[in-house]
């Protein structure tokens, strides 16, 4: 736990030690090489939309890496957990006709160790995933926040004709950046989140959390949905197939019960 959390805390440092010494630059000079990058206002001092874009891009980088850091754990881990285990192996060494008691004893007792490390180091990978989803709907929300401020003439979302609640003539669904709210922006998340989670369902059935879209005319946006929607359902898969799995203690419990103390029956 202590290893893993100074890990993390590294990457951490790392990230955001580089995402600072590429702002302060920006922030100082007269012409902010940043605006050359991202969309925005720059100018001295730095409370402007473009660099409340940098912000959450530097939130979304974190996201990332926190993500990144616990699939490093946690995927390892489940095909550990796979291979160490207890019962198959003891039904192996039972038909081993040259492997003395004692060996094999060792040996189950040194599969039992594994399993309860593999087991350990999933509850930390998925905790450690967890807080990287978190951190990701966070930095989703506040991206496409920071976008529609810093581009308000452009049109990332269209109105969603939801019968009885919406009407949607034709040539109105574009909507522009400068009329979306806060509360339409945590809406979407939701409704992106839920989509993800469901498995596209949403979209067979016609179901709506909020009014907004995403346009398919703004390819950069759309793909940044498609890859919000696409990390998320692997987070939630990956989260799913890891509660499948006892905790380490009741895991070695549950093996010891049922194989029950080693072979002995046969002394």
């Amino acid at each position: 736990m202590r290893l893993h959390g100074i890990r993390l805390l590294l990457v951490f440092v790392a990230t955001n030690t580089i995402m600072i010494l590429m702002l302060v630059p920006s922030m100082t000079s007269k012409h902010p090489w940043l605006a050359y990058l991202l969309p925005g206002q720059f100018q001295a001092g730095g409370n402007y939309s473009g660099y409340w874009v940098f912000f959450a891009l530097v939130l979304l980088v974190d996201a990332i890496t926190v993500i990144g850091v616990a699939l490093g754990v946690l995927v390892p881990a489940l095909r550990n957990v796979t291979l160490a285990d207890v019962s198959a192996l003891r039904r192996r060494l039972e038909k081993e006709t040259g492997i003395t008691d004692d060996t094999r004893t060792r040996m189950l007792d040194r599969a039992r160790r594994d399993m309860a490390i593999a087991r350990y180091q999933m509850f930390i990978g998925r905790s450690i995933l967890i807080v990287g989803a978190l951190f990701l709907v966070m930095a989703f929300s506040s991206v496409t926040l920071s976008f529609t401020r810093a581009m308000p003439q452009g049109s990332m979302f269209v109105m969603q004709c939801v019968d009885e609640h919406v009407a949607c003539p034709p040539g109105t669904r574009q909507v522009l950046n400068s009329t979306i709210r806060l509360r339409a922006i945590q809406r979407f998340t939701l409704d992106q989140m839920v989509r993800a989670s469901l498995f596209g369902a949403p979209e067979i059935y016609d179901w709506h959390i909020g009014a907004l879209a995403s346009n398919p005319h703004n390819g950069l946006f759309s793909h940044f949905v498609f890859a919000f929607r696409l990390l998320f359902g692997l987070i939630l898969i990956l989260t799913l197939v890891s509660l499948r799995l006892p905790a380490p203690r009741a895991a070695e419990e549950a093996s010891r019960a049922v194989d029950g103390p080693p072979f002995a029956a046969s002394a």
